[in-house]
């Protein structure tokens, strides 16, 4: 077959206008060391130092970084702070690249220390745009976005569009990961806009967009479209000579044909991804490249070339301290495993996971106290500055009537008749201003108060759930283990993280819709059904005309009345016990009956005496005064328990009748 002479053309035409610039590069890079050696002032060694670096790092690391360590001493010894910033920024920039997040903290610190002694708010700017993107690559996306604003305010003022439009991008990015796509989406198109309509347009920037954007498609399903942006963006990354850019494209390709289960295509991209991540160093790149191929063998029943690539990733992904692929990756191995009959190692590896996604959840939880912290300390700062404004407006008013009051007196007795309106006029401006400052404590009490009501809202979720169920659970989990019963453990693991899980998601909100309520409360029966080794049944009937997904109500309030039903009634039957749930709505309330036929209120006291059991359940107390609080005095009777019994005054059990106000 006769060769196809177009590739050979292209290669050639390539090469012919690639080598004037490489040429330039290599006279630019000549140029330079020439000004180093010949130039005397200390500043313009630095300057030509760090350009040196900026020219040699994507052929020659080691000398590269040479330069820049060179730029990083100078500036030391002659104490050029800004400098000194711009190399170690530059430094901190160098090492997220490739994947080693500890030395660029180490860099930025550098520069943070120095801040207040920096005069050049470009430096600012750029010192916080790269400190959130380490933040972004550290998982901390609410960090990143603060810093990333920070930069983009300050770029704004420069008037420096292109870095601007960098921000949004990036700002975009750290929605994305926190599983936000139309503030993302927002901040793309706002990044797009910027840049088109600056001078400083340029097609590496736009690339980066173009695949952020293809992004959102991919997560919002719309297969089509997210490709037709991934290929721009491959395409002029390609263009440009972008690896890291392509690399990640690349990936995400891969990953859209794995999303619509064209598995086959989808390996090459995986492969290709690692090749160029490879070239460049970047060991992020590697890292996810590696994981979707092992996941792709493991797919196919391949286990003996899956598991083992996904083993060496996870040494990787614990070099890079990368909290997210460790969690990740030892969810997938443990699927692998117990796909492949190993249920040991399964178990093994889906303890690891369950350790590190409680650590992140918490993690997560930490950052939105925080942002909730800084968000009431601002609110705070705000009401103190406008109570001080208002008090020096009272102490200017009052200084002016004295004045007034010492110039009418000298004044004679013409001054009388002035002097008896400025008293009239300060009655009643006193008057007013005495009106005006009970308003506004009157504002700060109900702020206050709110405040209050919220704090008490808090700690009543908190103490909903019984810590002794959460230990109790734990040390069963454990004796199931002990006694080599696994798929029991597993089973009671799974139902016990499965509630953990949703106590966290509800405990988020003040109002929950009525399924994910009933789901917690479900698994909790489920839980301690299993725990007293089926010893009780239960049944749930929610009446049809009950929109369970929107009917909304407060979080965690059958729970208690659930928890006192199995404790205190149906445990200490014999028998095995029933416990029975009903709920209906009527009126924009929720009417709820859980009945048990347990031993009877009286029988339990009795227990709890003969046991020396003296705790009350808080539980229960909280859920009655936070019930009361949201019913606003609508309800006469919020809660209603009725002693159940037979014609000969026997016990039969207990019903409590609960009315809830929905939303």
């Amino acid at each position: 077959m006769k060769p196809n002479p177009l590739p050979y053309f292209i290669l050639f035409v390539g090469m012919i206008l690639c080598a004037p610039i490489h040429a330039q590069n290599e006279v630019k890079i000549d140029s330079l060391k020439l000004t180093l050696e010949t130039e005397q002032t200390d500043s313009t060694k630095i300057d030509t130092s760090i350009a040196l670096y900026h020219e040699l790092v994507k052929k020659d690391t080691t000398a590269a970084l040479k330069y820049l360590n060179n730029s990083i001493s100078l500036s030391e010894q002659t104490a050029d702070v800004n400098r000194l910033a711009q190399a170690y920024l530059a430094l901190c920039n160098h090492y997220w690249k490739r994947g080693n997040l500890q030395r660029s903290k180490e860099a930025l610190q550098r520069v943070e220390i120095k801040i207040p002694q920096i005069g050049n708010q470009e430096i600012v700017a750029k010192f916080y745009l790269e400190k959130g993107i380490v933040r972004h690559r550290e998982g901390i996306y609410l960090e990143a976005i603060t810093n990333f604003l920070e930069a983009k305010n300050l770029y704004e003022v420069l008037k420096d569009t292109l870095a601007t439009s960098k921000c949004h991008n990036n700002i975009g990015g750290s929605y994305w990961e926190m599983d936000q796509p139309d503030e993302a989406l927002e901040n793309y198109l706002n990044a797009m806009k910027i840049l088109k309509s600056t001078k400083a347009y340029n097609e590496v920037s736009f690339s980066k967009i173009l695949g952020n954007i293809g992004l959102i498609y991919r997560q919002k399903n719309q297969f089509k479209e997210a490709l037709v942006y991934y290929e721009k963006s491959l395409r002029l990354n390609r263009k440009n000579n972008m690896k890291l850019s392509e690399a990640i494209n690349l990936q995400n390709i891969g990953s859209l044909y794995n999303n619509i289960k064209d598995f086959d295509k989808a390996l090459p991209y995986f492969q290709e991804a690692k090749k160029v991540a490879t070239e460049i160093d970047d060991k992020i790149g590697i890292l996810y490249a590696n994981h979707s191929i092992g996941n792709h063998y493991n797919s196919l029943g391949t286990y003996a070339k899956g598991i083992p690539i996904l083993n060496d990733n996870l040494v990787l992904a614990q070099e890079l301290d990368s909290n997210e692929e460790i969690k990740n990756l030892n969810k997938d191995i443990s699927e692998a495993y117990e796909k492949k009959g190993d249920f040991k190692q399964a178990l093994t590896y889906r303890k690891t996971y369950e350790k590190w996604d409680d650590s992140l959840t918490n993690t997560s939880h930490l950052q939105k106290v925080k942002e909730l912290e800084l968000r009431f300390e601002t609110s705070k700062k705000d009401k103190e500055i406008a109570v001080l404004t208002k008090e020096n407006e009272v102490q200017e008013a009052k200084s002016e009537r004295e004045a007034t009051l010492r110039n009418a007196l000298l004044g004679g007795l013409i001054s009388l008749v002035i002097i008896g309106l400025l008293l009239f006029y300060t009655m009643r401006q006193r008057l007013k201003n005495q009106k005006v400052l009970a308003a506004k404590n009157e504002e700060v009490n109900k702020a206050k108060l709110s405040e209050k009501l919220q704090h008490l809202e808090m700690k009543a979720l908190r103490a909903q759930m019984n810590p002794h169920f959460l230990f109790n659970s734990l040390n069963s989990i454990n004796t199931m283990i002990l006694n080599d019963e696994n798929e029991n453990a597993s089973r009671y693991l799974s139902k016990f993280s499965k509630l953990v899980r949703l106590l966290l998601e509800n405990s988020e909100q003040p109002m929950v819709s009525l399924k994910d309520e009933m789901d917690m409360l479900e698994t909790y029966i489920q839980l301690e059904a299993l725990r007293f080794n089926n010893k009780l049944d239960y049944a749930i009937t929610i009446d049809k005309n009950v929109d369970q997904e929107n009917t909304l109500l407060p979080s965690m309030v059958m729970q208690p009345f659930v928890e006192n039903a199995i404790w205190h009634g149906l445990l200490h039957k014999e028998s095995k016990g029933l416990l029975t749930l009903t709920i209906k709505e009527e009126a924009n309330t929720l009417h709820c009956s859980i009945v048990d036929n347990g031993v009877g209120r009286e029988k339990s006291v009795t227990l709890k005496k003969e046991g020396g059991l003296k705790k009350k359940s808080m539980g229960i107390k909280i859920t009655v005064d936070r019930l009361k609080i949201l019913t606003e005095q609508k309800i006469q009777d919020v809660i209603n328990i009725i002693d159940l019994k037979d014609e000969n005054e026997n016990a039969l059990g207990t019903q409590v009748n609960i009315q809830i106000p929905i939303a």
